[in-house]
């Protein structure tokens, strides 16, 4: 477990309040700022610069890596709000030195303008299932796994999730952590690999060709779940009442990615030559959370959080395929 933890059970008082998303106009941010919209919040979007297209909630340009935590202070207290959610960062596949400065050195940076407040708002971290490192095939992660991050992504990641507990122990922040299986959905990140075959199955579209897809063998079985949810999961951390505590957010099965691969081909309509070629032999590396086969159990996040996952996968990439298509 990760830290000297507190979970007093039941949930905050309900009712809409005001939450502040930092990174709201990256993918996470923005499907975690449409489900606390959903429920009637009055959403605060924070980055470094604005979306392209209309603003789904009040906008603050702020780079939180380089502006002085003072300027963090005064965001928060002027927009005093309810609820923080950190979904900023730099993505999995980008080097060491902007991941750690963009997940650890930013989260540092908010969790010690979060001491420095006049009030105390709830603070929900988005951490990631990477933070584990690779698991044994049929054992799903629990409360109770030792987290052995395999790569400098899940590192930092776990580095950022550290600093969040630790300040939680020691009462200068009301924060949690939700760890992230991967995700699907209406805009997947183009560095992961559905993003990638996503972004060739459109190039062949436009040209009207068929695609060359060349992959990594797709061995992986993992545990996936619908964007939305996983907004919906911060959303109900957001709400419960356990503090200093790390909570895995997934479907507790896991899904085979060749499956999801050959299902978005199909949902695309796409004429498709797929090979999987070794990496030794030449192809690509597949990127991943370290290990073939990884699945978390679903069993915490529906005691603690009163949530489970809903959605059907098929219907995150129809609409994923959808909405990029429309463009």
């Amino acid at each position: 477990m990760e830290a000297d933890e507190e979970s007093r059970g039941g949930e905050r008082r309900g009712g809409a309040g005001t939450v502040v998303v930092l990174g709201g106009t990256g993918w996470v941010g923005r499907h975690v700022s449409a489900a606390f919209a959903a429920e009637g919040y009055d959403v605060v979007t924070v980055a470094r610069s604005a979306a392209k297209g209309p603003a789904p909630a009040r906008f603050v340009a702020l780079d939180l890596v380089t502006a002085p935590v003072e300027e963090i202070v005064a965001m928060l207290e002027a927009a005093r709000p309810d609820v923080v959610v950190n979904a900023a960062g730099q993505p999995w596949g980008t080097s060491e030195p902007v991941m750690r400065t963009s997940l650890l050195v930013l989260t540092e940076r908010v969790v010690a303008a979060l001491g420095r407040l006049s009030f105390r708002p709830r603070f929900v971290q988005i951490g990631t299932v990477m933070e584990y490192g690779p698991t044994s095939p049929g054992l799903p992660i629990g409360e109770d796994t030792e987290p052995r991050p395999a790569g400098p992504y899940g590192e930092i990641k776990l580095a950022g999730s550290r600093a969040v507990l630790a300040a939680a122990r020691a009462g200068t922040v009301d924060g949690v952590v939700v760890r992230l299986v991967n995700v699907v959905g209406p805009g997947t990140a183009a560095a992961s690999l559905l993003g990638r075959v996503l972004d060739r199955l459109l190039t062949a579209r436009r040209e009207g060709s068929a695609a060359e897809l060349v992959l990594a063998p797709l061995r992986a079985e993992r545990d996936y779940i619908d964007i939305r949810d996983a907004a919906d999961a911060v959303v109900a951390a957001a709400r419960a009442d356990v503090t200093g505590r790390a909570v895995n957010i997934g479907s507790g099965t896991t899904v085979p990615v060749r499956r999801l691969v050959q299902q978005l081909i199909a949902t695309s309509g796409v004429e498709t030559r797929l090979e999987e070629r070794d990496p030794a032999a030449g192809g690509p590396v597949s990127p991943g959370a370290g290990g073939d086969w990884l699945a978390v159990d679903p069993g915490p996040a529906r005691l603690r959080l009163g949530w489970k996952a809903r959605r059907d996968l098929r219907d995150a990439l129809r609409d994923d395929w959808t909405e990029r298509a429309a463009r």
